[in-house]
Order: C-alpha cells, then structure tokens, then sequence
C-alpha cells in the first residue's frame, strides 16, 4: 500500500478538532496527526505494523519530506515510551498522547535525537506544561545519552526556526551541543529495539 492514500473517510468535527488540538501539540500536520494516532491505536490494540522503508528521493536529499517527518515522529514517540520504561516514568494522563511523563513527583518532556540529528525540538505548550526535559541524544552503539534541561535554560538557549517557516514563534530547537554543555548529565541508557 502506498505511503500515503487518501481513504475518503468523513470524521467527525468533534474527532477533528481534537485531532488538530494533537498536531498543534506535537507541531504535525493534520495527516501526520492522524497516521500516528491510529498507528498509536492499532499497537494498543496489539496490532502489528510493517515499518516501510524511507523513498529513495528523501534518502538521496538528505532533506526531510512528509513522510519521512511522520516516521522521524513515530520514531520519537516509540523511543521515548521506552526511555521512560527504562527511568520508570509514568505517561502524563492530561496529555495521553504528548512525550510528557512523571518522573519522581515532576512532569518531563523527553525528546529523542538519532546520532544524525543535531538538534531535539520543542514545542512552546510543551516547554511551558514540563517542569524539565530530558534530551536523549542516540550514540552510534545505539545507546542514549540523557541531559535534563529546565525550561528557562531552553528558553534562553533555544532557536527558532526561520520567519517564512510555518513552526515560527510555536517551536523552537536545541542544539546537541548546547544541551550537552548545559545540561545536567543523567548517563546512559540502552532500551530494546
């Protein structure tokens, strides 16, 4: 089946408009909204999905495409599930489907960076709910190496992304090397692929 198909399925407002509430929250467009939560529902509902490989003109760019954004997502959201397994963290229940988790008594947002990406992003709401996040930076081994920032330290280090781009003044990116220089080192953790 063919990475994206429109499925001509009518929803309703109400269903909508929560769907929109999510891809504001997670910084998604409205179809990547939709893809990852019933991908999420299908894997609570014990359904197996096949992971489909990237299209040879996203790879060949090394630019990011609709598509390979929703698996960069899906990746993210899968990861820090089992980051948070791994610290003992329980999901946030007023925000079932952010990466915010309690964590000792605090609510934390962990953001998830593959070795080749050089910054984790952040959502405004976010950064605003969490009492800190967590980036988990991928070592090549596969590993993660964990650095808990405050929100004021994002803030203040933090960079937005371009005028023109659409995430302007709602998401803003930490660079590896920022997060890693102020950042409080929590170690490393492996988690099971």
């Amino acid at each position: 089946m063919a990475g994206s198909q429109t499925l001509g399925v009518r929803i309703p407002e109400h269903v909508l408009a929560g769907v929109d509430r999510f891809a504001r929250e997670q910084d998604l467009t409205r179809s990547m909204a939709i893809a990852v939560l019933v991908e999420r529902a299908l894997s609570e509902s014990g359904v197996a999905l096949d992971e489909s490989p990237p299209p040879a003109n996203a790879a060949s760019s090394g630019g990011q495409d609709t598509a390979s954004g929703q698996r960069a997502q899906q990746w993210g959201i899968r990861t820090a599930r089992k980051i948070a397994a791994v610290l003992e963290a329980e999901k946030a229940l007023d925000q079932p489907m952010a990466n915010e988790y309690m964590l000792d008594g605090k609510r934390v947002a962990i953001k998830c960076a593959k070795p080749a990406t050089s910054q984790c992003g952040l959502t405004n709401t976010m950064r605003d709910r969490v009492d800190y996040i967590i980036c988990a930076s991928q070592t090549a081994g596969g590993a993660f190496n964990l650095y808990r920032i405050t929100p004021a330290q994002w803030e203040q280090h933090a960079k937005e992304p371009p005028k023109h781009n659409r995430n302007y003044g709602s998401l803003t990116h930490l660079s590896r090397s920022v997060y890693r220089r102020i950042g409080e080192d929590l170690g490393e953790v492996e988690i099971e692929d």
